[in-house]
């Protein structure tokens, strides 16, 4: 009898064995990629290029004690990998690894950034003596340090990868042209490295932003944020929903310059006044190929259906202009983070806002001021013909260029604004 039980034990191995093998062939995308769900990083997806989050002006301090600024060098691809001076081990081979990869794109347009996960140690003198360590071309490998915060803040709010001592990543993430996230990979895979290769190959062949073009990465969290908004420490993405019921993505917009402003349909004074006076720029919007985004901060009355109808009475003809509703917490979030801008049931701004094409809010402007407003079209004309990513993230704010708020200083600002609402 006892014989039996080794024989049926091997059978049910072989059944599960024969499950899982045939529930990862299931997941095999037809042209033989891959997976396409989205995971851990594990797998690839394909999305389109727009979704791919961008990584913005880092604002760390180089190897020399320099402000490093990643706008700056927009036009060149970037490979940042994260480290610390004192590991006696890993960290070396994995920069070792950095070092081949800088050697063999010599005399290309690739940038690399090594950042510590220790920047209490690891202060720019300390930087400047590692980085000989590996005889890095300074001109074209940067080591950044910065505040403890602005690391942990990079980890969360940009790479949304863990930044600690103990466990900080060690992906190696490539940042393309245009300033977007395209793909991360495993430094100490053979495979991993020769597929990073490629792809930097591809990416320095672009000639311009890929728009419309869907890219295969293992950087599964692309294109997912937005859904997760509740557990992100910062947004810089958002869904929300027009009067048609459907969904409205930010990143949708990548490739077209839009105006923004906040208003509730039963509000007794300025936002009829506002919305109407957006009706006046419905032509010129048609003509520039601008779209019009309304929020309302008041979403429990201001329904999809109540806002189909209260759009009817200024939305003219086949303009752009979306009226957009959603939970009461995330419209709040997603005009003090996204817009920077008061964004209550109670309070919210009265001002319109410029986004370009890249999803990066360039301009706020008091739409009741003539002068204010011609210098908003001037940037709205400005923005239309750029052709890469700005060199600089600072936003015209009331005519005047003010330099991009770090997080902590968001509330100060946004308090400012209520009160003066």
């Amino acid at each position: 009898m006892n014989k039996w039980i080794p024989i049926s034990l091997w059978i049910l191995v072989t059944v599960l064995a024969t499950w899982v093998i045939w529930q990862r062939m299931s997941q095999v995308d037809a042209d033989g990629k891959g997976p396409k769900e989205i995971s851990d990083g594990r797998v690839f997806i394909d999305v389109p290029w727009q979704h791919l989050p961008l990584v913005g002006d880092l604002g760390l301090t180089d190897q020399d004690g320099q402000k490093y600024s990643a706008a700056s060098r927009t036009g060149k691809p970037m490979l940042v990998n994260f480290f610390f001076s004192t590991c006696p081990s890993i960290c070396r081979q994995f920069n070792g690894q950095m070092k081949e990869l800088s050697d063999q794109f010599k005399g290309t347009d690739v940038q690399f950034v090594s950042i510590t996960v220790d920047p209490e140690k690891d202060d720019p003198e300390l930087l400047k003596k590692y980085a000989a360590s590996f005889d890095a071309d300074e001109s074209r490998w940067k080591f950044l340090t910065g505040q403890p915060y602005e690391i942990a803040q990079l980890g969360t709010m940009v790479f949304h990868v863990p930044l600690v001592k103990s466990t900080h990543t060690e992906k190696i993430i490539l940042v393309d042209k245009w300033g977007k996230i395209r793909d991360w990979f495993d430094w100490n895979s053979t495979e991993e490295i020769r597929r990073l290769k490629e792809t930097v190959r591809e990416v320095l062949a672009e000639s311009k932003p890929p728009i419309g073009q869907t890219i295969h990465t293992r950087y599964a969290l692309a294109g997912g944020f937005a859904d997760r908004w509740e557990t992100q420490d910062h947004i810089s993405e958002f869904k929300l929903l027009d009067t048609s019921g459907q969904q409205f993505y930010s990143r949708d917009m990548v490739g077209k310059v839009w105006l923004a402003n906040f208003f509730f349909s039963t509000c007794p004074g300025i936002c009829q006044a506002q919305n109407r006076h957006f009706a006046s720029y419905q032509e010129r919007l048609k003509e520039k190929g601008v779209s019009m985004i309304s929020i309302t901060t008041d979403p429990v009355t201001d329904t999809v259906i109540v806002l189909k109808d209260y759009a009817r009475q200024f939305v003219d003809g086949d303009c752009d202009w979306r009226f957009l509703t959603g939970t009461a917490k995330l419209i709040r979030r997603v005009g003090q983070e996204f817009f920077r801008a008061a964004a209550g049931a109670g309070h919210h701004s009265s001002r319109v806002y410029v986004v370009d094409c890249w999803g990066n809010v360039r301009g706020d402007f008091d739409w009741q001021d003539a002068e204010q407003e011609t210098e908003m079209w001037q940037l709205v004309d400005g923005l239309n013909n750029e052709v890469i990513p700005p060199l600089t993230l600072e936003r015209i704010k009331g005519g005047q260029p003010q330099p991009a708020l770090q997080v902590e200083e968001f509330e100060d600002e946004l308090d400012q604004e209520d009160d003066n609402v």
